[in-house]
C-alpha cells in the first residue's frame, strides 16, 4: 500500500496552514466568547485539522493497493447425453453404476475445484448442479464444447476438460482439430463399446427433398450389418397405408453394405411420408436403428432463375450448385454476349457484377427493372457503380478511390424476413472475409439489412447483403465477391454444405416468391427436425400496407392423435414470433387468426417435425478419437469404469494448480467513508465542546 496525490505533497503544507489560520481566527481573534483556555485549545486542534483535511481533498489524495487474487483451477466437465449411449447392450451400466460414479466424481473434484459441467448433444447445456444425465440427445456435437470454453473461458485457468463419450460425433467439426489447439489436458473416457456388434442397420437415405407432380424421384436406401453374416432381412417402404417397395436382402459378410435405388412416383401435391423398415435378425443389439422415415414436397412447377455474369467467377458455381440441392428450380446460366431473349420466363435475375461496363448487360437491366422482376445483385471489381447507383435499388456506394475491403459477415438480430437458424447463425459469425467497395455507404429507409460488414473485428453499419422491396420489385444486394469461400469454410467445419444452401436458398426463395399482398401473413416452414424449435412469424398490414403489431394474434394447433394447443404471438419489432418449442414426431395442423379494427383474418396450413435418427445410424463407440485428443493435449484416456485412476491423475497434476495475480488498485479519499467520518467526528466534537462553553 502506498499514498499517492495529484498534486506535490508541499501543497499539504499550505492545507495544514489553512487549518491553523482558520482556527486562529475563530478563536483567538474572536473576543467575543470567553472559553476555558484547554477548551480552546482542544476546539483550536479540532477546527484546524477538520479544515485541514477538507483543503486536503483538493490535492485529490488516493492510496495504491496491490491486492493478491487466486483462482482456483477450473475443471470441465463434459457428459455425452445422448442416445447411443443406451442402445447398446450395456445401456443397463450407464442407467445405474455410471450415474453414481459419475456423481460422485464431480462432488468429489468440487471440494478442490471449481467444476463447470455440461451434458453434450446437437449444442451444450451449462448444469449448475448434478442433474441426472438422461441420454435423450437426438445429435452429437462434440466440438461445441470446446467452442464454449474459448467462447467463455479464454484468460482463466482452465486446469483440466475431462470429456465422457463413446467418441462418436454426427454435428459440428471434427472435436481433435479444435483440441489440438488447447493448452490444457484433455482427459477421455471412452463409454459405449469400440467393438462391433451384431446390428443392422438404414445408415442413410439419399434423395431430393423436391419433386414435382408426376415426376418419377429417385431413392437411394444405404443398408449395414455387422457380425451377421449369412442371415436375411427384407427392405420395405411404405407411404403410409400400402407397401409400395419391397426387397429380400442376403447378408454376405460381417461387414456388409449394400445401396438399395428404386423410382417413386410423385402422384399428388404436398409434403408425403414415407416409411423404411428392415426386419430385425436374432441377435441383433438395437432395432431400433431398423427403421427411418423420409419426406419429399411434390410441387407442381419448377421456376426458372437466370445468372448472368461479366466474367466467370468461382461464386457462380457456389451459387448454381447450392440451388440444385432443390428440384424446384431450373438454373440458366448467361454471359453478357449471350442474354436470354425473353425476361418473362424467369422469376429472379442473379447479376454477378453488373450493370458493368457492357452496354448491352445495362439494357438488360434496365429491362428487368422495367418489368418489374426481382433480382440480385452481386457487386465486385467490374461494376460500374454510377451505373448502379442510378439504378436507385435502395444502396448508394460512393467511392472516391478505387480500394477495396476484406469484410466478414455479421447477422442483423433484427431481421425477420425470413427465419435463418441458431446454428447457421453461428457458423456464418466464422466464415472468412469477402471483398466489397471500400467507400461510403448510404441505404434506403425502405432497405432491410440481412448481413452487416464486420471490418477488423469491428461491426460497422455498412451493408454486406440487404434486401429492398419497392415499387420496382424486390431486390438482393451482396456488397461483395468470394462467397465461394464460405462454402468451403462450411465443408471444412461441419463436412457439409448445409449453411451455406440455406443461405443461398432462402434468398432466393424470399426473392422469388410471388408477392403477397394479404393484410395477413403467416411464414412458416414445411419440416421441422424433432431436435429443432418449431417457429413461426406473421406480419399485419393496414390499408396502406403498413406494419402494425397492437391486436393480439391467436394461434391453435393440432396434433396428430386431435388434441388442440393454444397459444399467442408475442410482439418483436414492428411483426410477431412465436415459438412452440421442440415437439413430438407427426404432422400438425395450424390456424392463426386476428381482429384488426372491424376486420377478421385467419392463415392456416400444417408442418410436419420429423424423427432424428443420427444417433441410432452408429454405435460403434470411437475410443481412438478420444484417445488421439488425450495424446495431442498431454491427457491421458480411461475406461468408463476407471473413475479413481482418473481423479488420482487430475490431483497428481503440478499444472493444475491455483494461481495468483496481484491487481494494483487506487482509492480516492474523495470516495472513502472513513474520510468524511474523521472530518465529521472532529467538527462534531468541536461543535459539543462550543456549546457546553457557551459559545454560538
Amino acid at each position: 500500500m502506498s499514498f499517492l496525490t495529484e498534486y506535490s505533497l508541499w501543497f499539504a503544507i499550505l492545507c495544514i496552514l489553512v487549518g491553523a489560520g482558520y482556527s486562529f481566527l475563530l478563536y483567538y481573534k474572536n473576543k467575543n466568547t470567553a472559553f476555558d483556555k484547554n477548551a480552546k485549545r482542544v476546539m483550536y486542534i479540532f477546527r484546524g485539522v477538520a479544515v485541514a483535511l477538507i483543503a486536503f481533498l483538493l490535492l485529490a489524495p488516493m492510496l495504491k493497493l496491490t491486492v493478491k487474487k487466486t483462482e482456483k483451477p477450473i475443471i470441465v466437465v463434459g457428459a455425452d447425453n445422448t442416445e447411443s449411449i443406451i442402445l447398446t447392450p450395456d445401456s443397463n451400466f450407464y442407467t445405474t453404476t455410471f450415474k453414481t460414479n459419475y456423481h460422485n466424481f464431480i462432488q468429489h473434484l468440487q471440494k478442490n475445484y471449481d467444476v463447470v459441467h455440461y451434458t453434450l448433444g446437437s449444442s451444450v447445456q451449462l448444469i449448475q448442479d448434478n442433474t441426472t444425465l438422461n441420454y435423450s440427445e437426438k445429435s452429437t456435437n462434440l466440438a461445441a464444447l470446446f467452442d464454449e470454453i474459448n467462447n467463455y473461458y479464454t484468460n482463466r485457468n482452465i486446469g483440466a476438460v475431462v470429456l465422457f463419450t463413446d467418441g462418436i460425433f454426427n454435428e459440428g467439426a471434427n472435436p481433435l482439430y479444435l483440441a489440438e489447439k488447447q493448452k490444457f489436458p484433455v482427459y477421455t473416457i471412452g463409454m459405449g463399446n469400440p467393438e462391433a456388434q451384431p446390428d443392422l442397420f438404414i445408415s442413410n437415405i439419399v434423395y431430393n427433398k423436391q419433386t414435382f407432380l408426376g415426376n418419377l424421384f429417385p431413392v437411394e436406401i444405404k443398408v449395414s450389418a455387422t457380425q451377421l453374416a449369412g442371415k436375411n432381412t427384407t427392405l420395405t417402404v411404405s407411404d403410409g397405408t400400402h407397401d409400395i417397395y419391397t426387397k429380400n436382402i442376403a447378408i454376405s459378410g460381417n461387414h456388409f453394405f449394400e445401396t438399395v435405388r428404386f423410382t417413386l412416383t410423385a402422384k399428388e401435391k404436398g409434403v408425403h411420408r414415407y416409411q423404411v423398415s428392415l426386419t430385425s435378425v436374432e441377435g441383433e443389439i438395437s432395432t431400433k436403428n431398423n427403421a427411418s422415415a423420409f419426406l419429399i414436397e411434390v410441387v407442381d412447377q419448377r421456376e426458372k432463375i437466370a445468372i448472368i455474369y461479366h466474367a466467370p467467377h468461382p461464386d457462380i458455381a457456389a451459387i448454381k450448385g447450392a440451388l440444385e440441392t432443390s428440384d424446384r428450380y431450373q438454373i440458366d446460366i448467361f454471359s453478357t454476349d449471350k442474354l436470354p431473349a425473353n425476361i418473362d420466363d424467369y422469376v429472379l435475375f442473379i447479376l454477378h457484377q453488373l450493370p458493368s461496363n457492357n452496354q448491352q448487360a445495362n439494357n438488360l437491366v434496365t429491362k428487368i427493372q422495367a418489368a418489374g422482376s426481382a433480382c440480385w445483385y452481386i457487386v465486385g471489381e467490374t461494376t460500374q457503380l454510377s451505373a448502379f447507383n442510378s439504378l436507385n435499388l435502395g444502396l448508394n456506394i460512393v467511392q472516391n478511390k478505387n480500394l477495396r475491403n476484406d469484410a466478414m459477415p455479421a447477422f442483423n438480430d433484427n431481421f425477420v424476413s425470413f427465419t435463418f437458424s441458431d446454428e447457421a447463425k453461428k457458423m456464418l459469425s466464422k466464415f472468412p472475409p469477402i471483398t466489397t467497395p471500400f467507400g461510403e455507404y448510404k441505404s434506403a429507409v425502405s432497405s432491410n439489412t440481412f448481413l452487416y460488414q464486420k471490418i477488423n473485428s469491428i461491426t460497422t453499419n455498412y451493408p454486406l447483403f440487404l434486401f429492398n422491396d419497392n415499387n420496382i420489385g424486390k431486390t438482393g444486394i451482396l456488397t461483395g465477391t468470394g462467397i465461394w469461400q464460405w462454402k468451403v469454410y462450411n465443408y471444412l467445419y461441419a463436412n457439409n454444405h448445409d449453411v451455406f444452401n440455406e443461405i443461398i436458398n432462402k434468398t432466393v426463395l424470399y426473392l422469388s416468391a410471388k408477392g403477397d399482398r394479404s393484410f395477413f401473413r403467416v411464414m412458416v416452414k414445411n419440416v421441422y427436425n424433432e431436435n429443432t424449435p418449431v417457429e413461426f412469424t406473421a406480419e399485419l398490414y393496414n390499408d396502406s400496407y403498413e406494419l402494425q403489431n397492437d391486436p393480439e394474434v391467436g394461434f391453435q394447433y393440432t396434433d396428430k392423435e386431435g388434441k388442440k394447443y393454444e397459444a399467442l404471438f408475442s410482439k418483436q419489432n414492428n411483426g410477431y414470433f412465436l415459438s412452440l418449442g421442440k415437439l413430438p414426431t407427426g404432422t400438425y395442423s395450424w390456424n392463426a387468426h386476428v381482429k384488426f379494427g372491424d376486420k377478421s383474418y385467419s392463415k392456416s396450413g400444417v408442418f410436419t417435425v420429423q424423427e432424428l435418427m443420427l444417433e441410432s445410424l452408429n454405435l460403434v463407440a470411437n475410443h481412438s478419437l478420444l484417445q488421439a485428443i488425450s495424446e495431442s493435449t498431454q491427457g491421458k484416456f480411461y475406461t468408463a469404469s476407471d473413475f479413481s485412476s482418473l481423479e488420482n491423475d487430475i490431483r497428481k497434476n503440478e499444472h493444475i494448480k491455483t494461481i495468483a495475480s496481484y491487481q494494483k488498485r487506487y482509492s480516492l479519499f474523495l470516495n472513502s467513508w472513513w474520510y468524511y467520518f474523521a472530518i465529521l467526528l472532529l467538527l462534531g466534537t468541536e461543535w459539543f465542546l462550543r456549546k457546553w462553553g457557551g459559545g454560538y
